[in-house]
C-alpha cells in the first residue's frame, strides 16, 4: 500500500487511494495540487475521471508535471504565489501516466511495472536467452524513467538492468 493513503466515499463504501503531486494548468496559472488516485481506477484531477479520461487531461495539458520558465505558480488556497525563473528537470507527462497506472495496480494488489521488470530480470538470470532479454527490455521500458533507479539497491540502482540491456 502506498505511503500517501487517502480515501473517498462512494455511497456507503470507502474507496482507498493515494496521491501524487503535479500541476493543474487553469488559465494562465499553474496550481500545485494532489492528483488523487483510487483503487477503482478513478483519478481526481479537479474532476473525477477514469484512467482514459486522465490520459486525455494530460494530453490536453490540464495535468502537467513540468512548467515553463516564467510560469505563474499558485498553491490551492492561494497562500503562496510566485513566478518561476529557472526550471530544471521534471518528470515527463508520459512517465507520470505510467506512474499513475502503477499506483492503481499497487492499490489493487497487482504487480507494478517494477515488479514485472524484477521478475523478468530473475527469469533472464536463470536462463539468459534472447527471448528473456527481449521481455526484460519491454518490462524495463514500461517502468517510469524516474522510478527505474529504485529497481536495484541504493548503491547499484538499475545498473544491472542497464548492463544487460546495454543502455546508459
Amino acid at each position: 500500500m502506498p505511503l500517501n493513503t487517502i480515501h473517498r466515499t462512494a455511497g456507503d463504501i470507502a474507496v482507498p487511494g493515494t496521491y501524487l503531486q503535479a500541476f493543474i494548468k487553469n488559465g494562465d496559472h499553474y496550481f500545485v495540487t494532489e492528483i488523487k488516485i483510487y483503487r477503482d481506477g478513478s483519478i481526481d484531477c479537479w474532476e473525477l475521471v477514469d484512467f482514459e479520461g486522465f490520459k486525455e487531461k494530460v494530453r490536453q495539458g490540464w495535468v502537467r508535471t513540468r512548467v515553463p520558465n516564467g510560469a505563474r505558480i499558485s498553491t490551492m488556497l492561494s497562500t503562496l504565489n510566485f513566478t518561476v525563473s529557472e526550471v530544471r528537470g521534471g518528470v515527463e507527462e508520459s512517465e507520470f501516466v505510467k506512474q499513475v497506472a502503477d499506483e492503481i495496480a499497487a492499490l489493487n494488489g497487482r504487480p507494478t511495472s517494477a515488479d514485472i521488470c524484477q521478475s523478468c530480470l530473475r527469469k533472464y538470470q536463470e536462463s539468459p536467452t534472447e527471448e528473456h532479454k527481449a521481455a526484460l527490455r519491454a518490462a524495463y521500458d514500461n517502468v517510469p524513467v524516474h522510478m527505474r533507479r529504485f529497481l536495484g539497491d541504493m548503491d547499484s540502482k538499475d545498473w544491472e538492468y542497464k548492463h544487460i540491456l546495454g543502455t546508459k
